[in-house]
């Protein structure tokens, strides 16, 4: 062990390592979250589920939650519904409000989707 010195030392280029694939931000979990609860509240049959909590989850993230105090609105611009949703997920349990709107050709859009 004489002849070992810091400075003649050199990686080993025979060793192979793996990796492993990022996990996706919280931003982007969240994003398909709300597009999972918006996608069920536009869907809904509103005259039976209107006034149920209706459970939700989205296997992509694992978050999972209900939605509650859905309010149908309509207007010139529209039809409109309100909710409320719980979001359980990794990161821990929070209340948000919502509004998705039916477009023209009957597209819906998360107008809001904000923690209460």
């Amino acid at each position: 062990m004489k002849d070992f010195s810091m400075e003649k030392a050199v990686p080993d280029q025979a060793t192979v390592t793996g990796s492993v694939a990022a996990a996706q931000p919280a931003d982007n979990k969240g994003s398909s979250d709300q597009l999972t609860v918006r996608n069920i509240v536009s869907a809904l049959n509103f005259t039976q589920w209107g006034n149920k909590p209706v459970p939700w989850s989205n296997p992509e993230t694992g978050s999972q939650g209900t939605i509650t105090a859905i309010a149908e609105k309509k207007d010139d611009a529209g039809l409109c519904r309100e909710f409320q949703t719980s979001r359980e997920s990794f990161d821990g349990v929070m209340i948000y409000k919502g509004e998705t709107c039916m477009q023209n050709g009957g597209q819906w859009t998360l107008k809001s989707f904000a923690p209460m």
